[in-house]
């Protein structure tokens, strides 16, 4: 058993405010179908499947009503009209409504990564809570990376060595959270940046590669063919 997980509560926000311009479409990316459920249904279930996590929110924007149409059939799932402007003040004003007390832990996903793999957010929990630390799913950068000059030109190449490509779920002492947050105001672009602004190291668990992020048209044609290959039992 890991230690000291009897003590810990585990809750999960899943950000859902976002309108999904980049998708060329009226309704937010989230609500988008892959076979009978959409984005934020799979990515919810997903979360649930690890019994470790008791509560899941799904922070939305006040103007929107489809979330509440959704049947979840769980009374762990609430959905929260509290989404802000912003991704960090979405999440700000999700852990506010989440009312926390001490010891409790946090785990922040994007509701477009609906491919996450339940066994990589198992690991991610026994990492976090065997470490007393928090951390974050991410994977090895892969690609040859180049630095964009003033012209639109490639001005050199980054070494690519150390460099880590950032997913979600991102888990955190939610204490710990809502202060690095609140210090680090609304431009990072996720929860270890501010941990990061904060002094902290956040740990990074290797994740999946599939753990993709829908946020062009063509991304939701790969994300099908993800998950449409793992229901066939090839992951």
């Amino acid at each position: 058993m890991i230690k000291n997980q009897a003590n810990n509560n585990l809750t999960a926000i899943v950000v859902a405010a976002g309108v999904g311009s980049r998708m060329g479409d009226k309704s937010p990316k989230q609500y988008k179908k892959i076979g009978t459920k959409t984005m934020l249904e799979l990515s919810i279930d997903a979360l649930l499947a690890e019994p470790r996590i008791t509560r899941v929110i799904i922070v939305v924007s006040p103007s929107d009503m489809l979330a509440q149409s959704l049947n979840f059939d769980n009374d762990a799932v609430t959905v929260a009209r509290v989404g802000g402007l912003t991704r960090a003040s979405s999440v700000q004003n999700g852990l506010s409504y989440a009312a926390f007390t001490s010891n409790d832990w946090v785990l922040v996903h994007d509701a477009a990564r609906p491919c996450l793999l339940p066994s990589d957010v198992s690991k991610l929990i026994d990492t976090c809570i065997e470490n007393d630390k928090g951390g974050l799913l991410a994977v090895r950068v892969n690609d040859t990376l180049k630095k964009e000059s003033d012209h639109g030109t490639a001005s050199h190449t980054v070494p690519r060595d150390g460099l880590w490509a950032a997913q979600t779920p991102q888990m955190f002492k939610a204490f710990d959270l809502i202060d690095a947050l609140e210090k680090a105001g609304e431009s990072v672009t996720d929860e270890a940046s501010a941990m990061e602004k904060n002094g902290c190291s956040p740990l990074l668990v290797e994740g999946t590669e599939t753990n993709i992020k829908v946020t062009r048209p063509t991304d939701l044609w790969l994300a099908e063919a993800i998950l449409d290959k793992r229901n066939k039992g090839l992951k």
